[in-house]
């Protein structure tokens, strides 16, 4: 597949990088210098330019092209560089950030105007956010296949009773998949004789809904999660477009505070929540914080462009006793170091995935991005077509740096062996390393 991306910023090379390893050729359009000096070290044709202008676009190679993925920090540039895109023949998705333009996360509402999937980045990252509201654990849960598969991430604690010992030796629930280890730099698919140390991060397939209670304690994590009661009470800091658009979200069910220090985006705020209540205050302030009641909160979710001032309010929100915490960080390399204290959403992170998703192919059905991208958990439809139907596991020709946590069958999961049989509409809950995918998706 040949795509053009337009803008080279963040999410631009990042989503030009995943397609480039997965094996596609790419072209990135991008009109700073900067970021196309950073883009030439990629496997990738850079044109210098704007992503709408049809110079730009002809130069690279969009009549050709299969896709046109439009990620500049412009929506207008967006939205006419896949409106001339889309006369060329690409299919086309465009990021879009203003709401006078779009009212959900993700849309197929413009394709009269050239655009077949639309994706709000704010929107995205704020119902990432309120879904981890819901869950009652301080570990990081993906559902997968409908709610059917849940896809667990975290961190074995020192005083866990697994640490030290060998998988095999481990009495995890039956409807439980250890896929990965990250260890350090390293990324390890597991087998039995492998033996989990402090601090690996690992990431289970869980095919019961009630496991993960039994996974906190098997971690360790089960210290850090107090009460887990549904939450009532919440703590916003930072009215930022995520800050804004979370409160929305929240406020018909739970009672929402939002803290801003500008009066002016206070105001803002204010004439869009109806039932939030909107505080001038800094949330670096201990005195504003322990007015509003963040001892005992529910939650407390730092929404600030800075990541550092969300660093600090999370470890004031951490001192004062907030029972879940939340931090929006741009920098991957500040996941673990606040990983004491908070789960972490990256906005950035959620955008690339919502973008791959739908510039990958359609049995694809939905996936999620670990490691900062190194590796990802995806969920696969096989159909009478795919090259792996009516074969054994272990015969099917997966690739070396992947494996099957789980196959969903008739809405019954099955926690695979080598000597089960892929049948036509199967769900296949896979985890793989980024540069494998493309011969994954081979296999579909």
């Amino acid at each position: 597949m040949y795509v053009i991306v337009g803008g080279a910023g963040e999410v631009g090379y990042h989503v030009a990088e995943a397609l480039c390893n997965e094996g596609h050729d790419v072209a990135v359009i991008e009109k700073e210098a900067e970021a196309c000096e950073r883009a030439d070290n990629l496997d990738a044709l850079v044109v210098k330019g704007n992503a709408a202008s049809p110079k730009a676009l002809s130069e690279a190679g969009v009549d050709k092209a299969d896709m046109f993925i439009g990620v500049t920090g412009s929506d207008e540039i967006n939205m006419l560089g896949c409106a001339i895109a889309k006369t060329k023949g690409c299919r086309t998705i465009s990021r879009i950030n203003a709401l006078d333009y779009i009212n959900e996360p993700i849309t197929t509402g413009y394709r009269d105007v050239g655009i077949d999937v639309a994706v709000c980045p704010d929107l995205v990252a704020a119902i990432k956010v309120a879904r981890m509201l819901l869950v009652p654990s301080m570990l990081d849960a993906d559902i997968f296949a409908k709610g059917r598969v849940q896809v667990l991430e975290s961190t074995i604690e020192k005083e866990s009773p697994v640490a030290g010992k060998m998988i095999k030796d481990i009495e995890f629930p039956e409807a439980c998949n250890i896929v990965a280890v990250f260890r350090n730099a390293d990324v390890i698919i597991p087998h039995g004789d492998d033996i989990l140390l402090p601090n690996d991060r690992i990431v289970a397939v869980l095919g019961e809904q009630n496991l993960i209670p039994k996974m906190e304690e098997i971690v360790g994590s089960q210290k850090q999660v107090m009460k887990k009661d549904a939450v009532e009470r919440v703590i916003i800091v930072g009215a930022s477009r995520i800050g804004v658009h979370l409160a929305r979200l929240l406020e018909e069910s739970v009672n929402v505070t939002l803290i801003e220090p500008a009066k002016r985006m206070c105001e803002a705020a204010s004439e869009v929540l109806s039932k939030t209540t909107v505080i001038h205050g800094s949330e670096t302030d201990k005195d504003v914080l322990v007015e509003e009641g963040v001892a005992g909160v529910d939650a407390f979710i730092a929404a600030n462009p800075s990541d550092e001032s969300n660093m600090l309010s999370c470890l004031l929100a951490k001192e004062y006793g907030a029972k879940k915490i939340i931090a929006l960080i741009n920098r991957p390399e500040l996941k673990s170091v606040l990983e004491p204290v908070a789960m972490t959403v990256n906005p950035h992170l959620v955008t690339i995935s919502s973008v791959l998703q739908y510039a990958r192919k359609s049995d694809l059905l939905s996936f999620k991005m670990l490691k900062e991208g190194e590796a990802q958990v995806l969920e696969f439809k096989v159909t009478n077509k795919s090259k792996i139907v009516s074969k054994k596991l272990k015969k099917a020709g997966f690739p070396s740096n992947s494996i099957v946590g789980a196959i969903v069958r008739d809405d019954i999961v099955i926690i695979p062996s080598g000597e089960d049989e892929i049948m036509a509409g199967d769900k296949l809950i896979v985890f793989a390393r980024t540069e494998g995918i493309s011969r994954l998706e081979r296999l579909f």
